[in-house]
C-alpha cells in the first residue's frame, strides 16, 4: 500500500471502509425488514441478512486492527444532507435508496479494499452484483411480477363486499383454478392493516401462477406490499402521481365514463382503460350505466386495451367483447356462488371466442 507523506494513509482508508461497512450493513437492514414484513418473502429476507453478515465478516478481515475508526466530530460530511435524503415520496421509494445505498457503499469498500486485501475486495463486488441481482428480484424484472394478459381476457376479483376476513387467499385460488387471467383486490372501508393482510394472502397464490394482481385505489399500497399495479378511478387519484409512485415496472389502469375523460387521460402513463359500468350493477351504488355504444366508442377511439366493467356475466360477455373489449371485468357473477366455477364458466366462453368457436 502507498504511504502519503503524512503518513496518515492507513488510517484514512480504515475510516473510510469503517464508515461504508456501516452505511451499507445500514441500508441492507432497512431492505431486509421490507422482505420480512411487507413482502414476507422468507429466500429474500436470508438473502439480504447474508449478504448483510457476509460484508460484516469481510470487513472484520481487511481491518488489521480492532476498534472503531469513525471520527463524527472531524468527519467534514457529516452534517451534509440532500433535500431527497430528508424525506421519501412512498415505501417503494425507500426501498430503491436503500439499494442504492447499499450498493454505493460496496463499490466504494471493493477500491479501496484493493489497497489492502485483493481477495477482500473480490469479495465485495461479488456481494455487490448478488445484490444487484436481489434488487431485480425486488422489482419484479426476474418475473415476479405478473404482465398485463393478452386481449380477450378475465379480469376477476377479489372484493371484501363479497367476502370475509381471512378469505383472500382462499379467493385468489379459486379465482386462479378457474382461469382469471388478472384479478384485482378491491376493498372500500377497510384499515389498511387488513387490507396489506389480505393483499400478501393473495399475491402468495397469484405469484405463484403468474397472474398479476392489482390493488384498487391504492398505488402506494400496491408499491408498499409488492402487487403487479393499481387500478385508480377519476375521481380517486390522479394516474401520474399513481405512476410516480409504482414506477414504470407496474401495470396501472384508470376508469373513465365520459368521453371527455377519455381524451384527457394521460396514456403514457398507463396501461389500460377500464370503461364502464356498461350494465346496470349492484356492485356499486350511484353508478350510471354507459351502454354498450359508448363502449364501442371507447374502443375505437381509445390507443390502449379497454377492460368494460360493470353488470357482465355469462348472457352478455360475449357483447363487450364484440364492441371491441380487450378484457372484461366480473365482480359479482363471479363471486356470488362457486368462484372457481363461475371463472371456468366465463373463460369457457372467452376461449371459444379465441378459438373462434363463436
Amino acid at each position: 500500500m502507498m504511504e502519503g507523506p503524512d503518513g496518515k494513509s492507513s488510517l484514512v482508508i480504515f475510516r473510510i471502509i469503517d464508515a461504508n461497512a456501516n452505511r451499507c450493513a445500514e441500508g441492507l437492514r432497512v431492505i431486509e425488514e421490507i422482505a420480512r414484513f411487507s413482502l414476507e418473502d422468507d429466500p429474500l429476507f436470508r438473502e439480504i441478512k447474508d449478504i448483510r453478515h457476509s460484508v460484516r465478516r469481510t470487513v472484520e478481515g481487511v481491518l488489521s486492527r480492532p476498534g472503531r475508526f469513525r471520527d463524527s466530530e472531524g468527519d467534514v460530511g457529516a452534517a451534509l444532507s440532500t433535500r431527497s435524503e430528508s424525506s421519501r415520496d412512498s415505501f417503494d421509494s425507500v426501498r430503491r435508496a436503500n439499494f442504492l445505498r447499499a450498493e454505493e457503499s460496496l463499490r466504494v469498500l471493493e477500491e479501496f479494499g484493493k489497497l489492502l486485501d485483493p481477495a477482500a475486495a473480490a469479495g465485495f463486488k461479488n456481494l455487490r452484483f448478488r445484490l444487484y441481482s436481489a434488487e431485480k428480484y425486488f422489482a419484479g424484472d426476474a418475473g415476479k411480477r405478473g404482465k398485463m394478459p393478452p386481449p380477450p381476457f378475465l379480469y376477476a376479483f377479489i372484493d371484501r363486499k363479497y367476502t370475509g376476513p381471512g378469505e383472500s387467499g382462499p379467493t385468489a385460488a379459486a379465482l386462479v383454478a378457474g382461469g382469471a387471467d388478472m384479478i384485482q383486490y378491491r376493498a372500500k372501508g377497510l384499515g389498511r392493516e387488513e387490507m396489506r393482510s389480505d393483499i400478501l394472502a393473495a399475491l402468495r397464490v397469484c405469484g405463484s401462477a403468474r397472474v398479476p394482481l392489482v390493488v384498487n385505489d391504492d398505488p402506494e399500497l400496491a408499491a408498499e406490499t409488492g402487487a403487479d399495479g393499481a387500478h385508480v378511478g377519476s375521481a380517486d387519484s390522479d394516474p401520474l402521481a399513481a405512476r410516480e409512485i409504482l414506477g414504470p415496472g407496474r401495470i396501472l389502469g384508470f376508469s373513465v365514463s365520459t368521453m371527455e375523460e377519455l381524451s384527457g387521460a394521460p396514456l403514457d402513463a398507463l396501461d389500460y382503460i377500464g370503461v364502464g359500468a356498461v350494465y346496470d350493477t349492484a356492485t356499486k351504488e350511484d353508478v350510471e350505466t354507459v351502454g354498450i355504444r359508448f363502449l364501442e366508442r371507447a374502443c375505437a377511439m381509445s390507443a390502449l386495451p379497454v377492460v368494460a366493467i360493470g353488470g357482465i356475466g355469462a348472457d352478455n360477455i360475449g357483447e363487450v367483447f364484440d364492441a371491441g373489449a380487450a378484457g372484461a371485468a366480473v365482480v359479482s357473477s363471479i363471486l356470488e356462488g362457486d368462484a372457481r366455477k363461475n371463472c371456468f364458466t366465463l373463460k369457457e366462453i372467452i376461449d371459444r371466442r379465441r378459438r373462434g368457436g363463436e
